[in-house]
């Protein structure tokens, strides 16, 4: 089971504050672990390119090659080129934020559970995104860094299989996510993620949610993440 967050070491400071350094960390740790996620989504788009490589130099081997069609892979090469620029510049952003840049709720949540699922289900957990329209626009940076750190801390915590169930809903000047927590231990053991990098723990998901002004409440196993609305004037197309 998940160790309670009052017990784990290094936990919310006596006074509520955490200095830049613990932010600075808590930060450089879900980046450390996303790191792989990030690399697998860069090179995905370029992998289809060596495959229409291999079709394009059989028919250029050919006595008379048949140049429309040719030219026809030379165009698929250009579009997953163009796709793969445009994954590499969308994964820089988790890297280097963009200041005032806004998304909306459960795209931001689907952004996030797009780049662990698959890590994680190796690993023993399942993600069910049950997120549906929420129009509210909220801080890509904060979405994007307090979602993540908490799936990451909620799985580094547990030694069962378990299923995390998200899902959202917007109030009045605020989107919250909603995680729901629940073991699965039938369906075997967790097998763990190991890079020779500590595991995240629920101080640091207190530190970014700190940092980001996001609210932050822990059930045990439920936790609910409180994400201002961005004002009209901030918001991004």
């Amino acid at each position: 089971m998940r160790t309670p967050p009052t017990s784990m070491p290094n936990s919310l400071p006596s006074d509520g504050a955490f200095s830049a350094q613990q932010i600075e960390a808590a930060q450089y740790a879900v980046l450390r672990r996303l790191a792989p996620c990030l690399r697998h989504h860069m090179v995905r788009p370029l992998q289809p390119i060596g495959l229409i490589y291999g079709v394009m130099h059989h028919k250029l081997s050919a006595v008379q090659p048949d140049l429309p069609a040719i030219r026809e892979e030379a165009d698929k090469i250009n579009v997953f080129a163009k796709a793969a620029l445009d994954e590499c510049l969308d994964m820089a952003t988790w890297l280097a934020p963009e200041p005032g840049t806004s998304v909306r709720l459960d795209a931001g949540v689907r952004q996030c559970v797009g780049l662990l699922a698959t890590m994680l289900h190796f690993c023993g957990f399942q993600l069910d995104n049950e997120v549906e329209e929420v129009p509210v626009e909220v801080s890509r940076h904060a979405v994007r860094t307090v979602v993540s750190a908490a799936l990451l801390a909620l799985t580094d915590s547990l030694t069962e299989p378990a299923t995390l169930t998200l899902s959202a809903e917007m109030g009045e000047g605020q989107g919250s996510v909603t995680v729901v927590l629940q073991l699965t231990p039938a369906e075997g053991e967790v097998d763990r993620y190991e890079d020779g990098y500590r595991k995240l723990v629920w101080a640091d998901v207190q530190a970014l949610a700190a940092a980001q002004d996001v609210r932050l409440s822990d059930e045990g196993d439920r936790i609910v993440l409180r994400f201002a609305a961005v004002p009209a004037q901030a918001q991004q197309d």
